[in-house]
């Protein structure tokens, strides 16, 4: 791209999202682009004694779709409902770990295709015979209602949803008991 000069650079930004048309006279050299470098990985073993890794620790995501977060805050929402009650009998194994990343590996994998296959076709990866055009699922999405939900979902809970399970031991038997029978207003106990 930089033997091709600035103005290619100009071009193509204003091809791919015209309505940077009026913004591309900023990038004025080559001083004013950062490359940005995605590299889409993951670790074959989340974990080791004593070690477990979540998120991007365990498997770089791209930035298509900004759904690295979700699948981060996730992880780290199997971990606490994996790892509560170990944590709380003092009996921490390895396998414990293990499960951990048996449950959310699947959810970071399907992820990474999705965003490898989309990264493709937008960009028009000479290894894909696709071009600039969005991917036809993407643009199905972006036409009917009951798609754009599916995609909402996708993009914000994923496919394998993780929800904060909290021990019963938690709960407050005294606060429970507490409020359990409302007592009228002026009928209060003396």
């Amino acid at each position: 791209m930089q033997a091709k000069g600035i103005e290619e650079l100009r071009a193509s930004i204003v091809e791919s999202a015209a309505f940077l048309r009026d913004r591309v006279g900023e990038v004025h050299d080559w001083n004013d682009v950062k490359l940005l470098t995605v590299r889409v990985d993951h670790l074959q073993r989340w974990y080791r004694p004593g070690l477990v890794c979540i998120g991007d620790a365990a498997h770089a995501m791209s930035p298509v779709g900004g759904v690295g977060v979700n699948l981060a805050i996730q992880d780290a929402v199997a971990a606490a409902n994996i790892l509560a009650k170990p944590l709380r009998d003092g009996v921490i194994r390895t396998s414990h770990l293990a499960k951990i990343q048996r449950r959310r590996e699947f959810p970071a994998r399907f992820t990474q295709r999705v965003q490898s296959v989309i990264r493709r076709q937008i960009s028009g990866d000479p290894n894909h015979s696709g071009s600039r055009r969005l991917p036809w699922p993407v643009r199905l999405l972006e036409s009917t209602t009951l798609p754009r939900r599916i995609r909402t979902r996708f993009v914000s809970i994923g496919i394998r949803p993780e929800h904060v399970k909290t021990p019963d031991v938690f709960k407050v038997s005294s606060f429970e008991r507490q409020f359990s029978t409302v007592v009228p207003a002026g009928q209060e106990e003396k």
